[in-house]
């Protein structure tokens, strides 16, 4: 039961919106996404670290970043598209702060224009679930933990469009 209240208690610390100009952006418009854990901490080890831990860490970090976008995707519904951009007229930026044991992740996200104008900032971005057990392995908790908060992302995002 304390378990339950805590878990309860860290999930309605939630996230903390900075910047907030999305509405100033063009329906339809492409954003260049990028997700960065070189400062994270994955299961109390640095990126690193984990990689070196879990063999298939770099194997599977692509589909990681895919999950997370693919969801976000989803809820945007076309109003944003977020993806591999490299000429858009913004960037995001997913910066992973720590992905625990079982997958939870906890990130800070930044979309600015290409001249470096901010238009969304979030710090402590995480995902939701009905259930407090994620099963399989490690890099299956942490895809099934990047799609529930690229999915949260995307329904912050479309509140403010």
């Amino acid at each position: 039961m304390i378990m339950l209240m805590v878990a309860l208690a860290v999930n309605a610390m939630g996230q903390t919106i900075v910047t907030d100009s999305l509405a100033k952006i063009a329906l339809g418009s492409r954003v260049d996404f990028v997700m960065d854990f070189s400062g994270a901490l994955i299961h109390d080890y640095s990126e690193s670290d984990f990689a070196r831990y879990e063999k298939d860490w770099k194997e599977d970090k692509p589909s990681v970043v895919r999950k997370f976008r693919s969801a976000a995707n989803l809820v945007l519904d076309k109003e944003l598209k977020l993806g591999d951009y490299p000429e858009a007229p913004y960037r995001m930026v997913v910066t992973v702060k720590s992905i625990s044991k079982s997958g939870f992740m906890v990130c800070d996200v930044t979309m600015a224009s290409r001249q470096g104008a901010p238009y969304f900032r979030v710090e402590d971005l995480k995902g939701s679930s009905d259930s407090f057990f994620t099963p399989g392995t490690k890099l299956a908790r942490i895809k099934v933990w990047s799609a529930l908060t690229g999915r949260a992302l995307g329904r912050l995002m479309k509140d403010r469009l």
